[in-house]
């Protein structure tokens, strides 16, 4: 964004080190609702795999990324109050940099990625929290994308993984493009459906390549059966 100064990274980290529990779920459980309200009266929701989210216990969570509405919708699909990395970008005015560091965000700059957002997040695993995270690094859609087939993974995703020792559970967002088309909200109710796969741990595998591969697989093998389900 041209005229804007990139926040500080490692400034915001240090100013919300851990967000107010009571703020965290507020925010989140009325984020929640309005995503709700606004998604579920336009579209079909559907739902798979929720039971697979450990009820306690750190645990990361790794999806694909085709929209920008692919946060609510995933919020909407977890059963746990989720903590979120994503980009610096999103912290550019006062309203928007109080929002989401007490919505439990973790910024982090894809110029300059650093290893202060990678151990917050491995922090917030250790201690017991849902991490999302997105590995293919942005918006992807299309051949290079997970649902396409050759996604590029980021490694800093293995990196928290490997480090945190926390188990991982793969999620497929379908179908959330279709709210790029506005006659969609209005005319017509298509259908988005969100899938979390089976926990799967890495204690026991050797190192940050072999994690990067596994974590590659996994998500390959959802979005692979998410396709090959019919829609209702």
């Amino acid at each position: 964004m041209a005229g804007l100064a990139r926040p500080d990274t490692l400034r915001i980290i240090a100013a919300v080190h851990q967000p107010r529990q009571w703020l965290l779920v507020s925010i989140n459980l009325t984020a929640r609702l309005v995503a709700w309200l606004t998604f579920g009266l336009c579209f079909r929701i559907q739902r798979r795999g929720m039971s697979h989210l450990p009820r306690a216990g750190g645990v990361l969570v790794i999806s694909n990324h085709i929209s920008w509405f692919d946060p609510p919708l995933l919020n909407i699909a977890l059963r746990r109050i989720p903590h979120w990395l994503a980009m610096v970008e999103l912290f550019q005015s006062k309203f928007t940099h109080w929002f989401f560091t007490r919505a439990g965000v973790i910024p982090i700059d894809r110029s300059q990625p650093g290893s202060g957002p990678l151990k917050e997040a491995i922090r917030r695993l250790r201690a017991g929290h849902v991490v999302v995270l997105f590995p293919e690094g942005g918006i992807q859609d299309g051949p290079r994308s997970v649902l396409g087939g050759e996604p590029v993974i980021k490694e800093g995703a293995a990196l928290i993984a490997l480090k945190a020792g926390v188990p991982i559970v793969p999620a497929i967002i379908e179908g959330a493009r279709q709210s790029y088309v506005r006659r969609n909200w209005f005319f017509r109710r298509c259908t988005v459906r969100l899938t979390l796969g089976e926990p799967f741990p890495i204690k026991g595998v050797a190192d940050r390549a072999a994690v990067h591969a596994l974590m590659r697989e996994k998500l390959l093998a959802l979005a692979a059966e998410v396709k090959s389900r019919p829609s209702r």
